[in-house]
């Protein structure tokens, strides 16, 4: 019987050139649970029940307001986010009757992937490092601030990952035209 030989170091040579060419790195994500048990806040719970009631209300016709999505195109500035929604509450007061303004927090990039940005949670830095559990945590954060202010926040879901850590803090999600032919997308939007 011819004796066991290891792995041929010319084969895992070859391999290392051709398994994972683009990843610089591999760090654990955070459990989403960890996350939202981290920066949970029970006085925000009325405010996104409430606005999603009222979503449903319109969306149906039983409520004659408007739903007002506003907000940036992209949320990578979180302190300029905050102060955009801080300038919206006065709004929502005075025209509360007539209006549902729902403060747009969109947290990935559709255009994202292949050499541009993927937006604040998935680069949070802006500089390609992809530092999730940091930009999770980021994305979080803004959405609780937001609903502490009572306005609702509104959300574009581009994957299936993302929900997991900020879906309980959304009061309207949207399906884009990059996933609107996926049932997975559908459903996340759907509740």
């Amino acid at each position: 019987m011819p004796p066991e030989t290891a792995p041929d170091d010319d084969e895992s040579a070859l391999l290392s050139r051709i398994d994972d060419l683009r990843i610089a790195s591999i760090r654990p994500l955070m459990p989403a649970a960890c996350l939202i048990e981290e920066l949970a806040d029970a006085s925000v719970v009325e405010t996104i029940r409430g606005a999603r009631g009222a979503l449903s209300a319109i969306t149906r016709g039983t409520d004659q307001r408007l739903a007002v999505v506003i907000g940036p195109a992209a949320a990578h500035d979180p302190a300029a986010v905050l102060e955009f929604a801080r300038r919206l509450v006065p709004v929502q007061q005075r025209l509360g009757g007539e209006l549902l303004l729902v403060v747009r927090v969109f947290l990935d990039e559709p255009g994202g992937g292949a050499g541009r940005w993927s937006g604040a949670m998935y680069d949070p830095g802006l500089d390609g490092s992809f530092q999730l559990n940091r930009g999770f945590r980021q994305a979080r954060q803004l959405l609780v601030d937001i609903a502490r202010l009572g306005l609702p926040a509104g959300c574009l879901y581009l994957d299936s990952i993302s929900p997991q850590f900020i879906a309980d803090l959304v009061s309207w999600s949207a399906v884009g035209a990059s996933t609107a032919a996926s049932a997975l997308h559908r459903e996340l939007a759907s509740g």
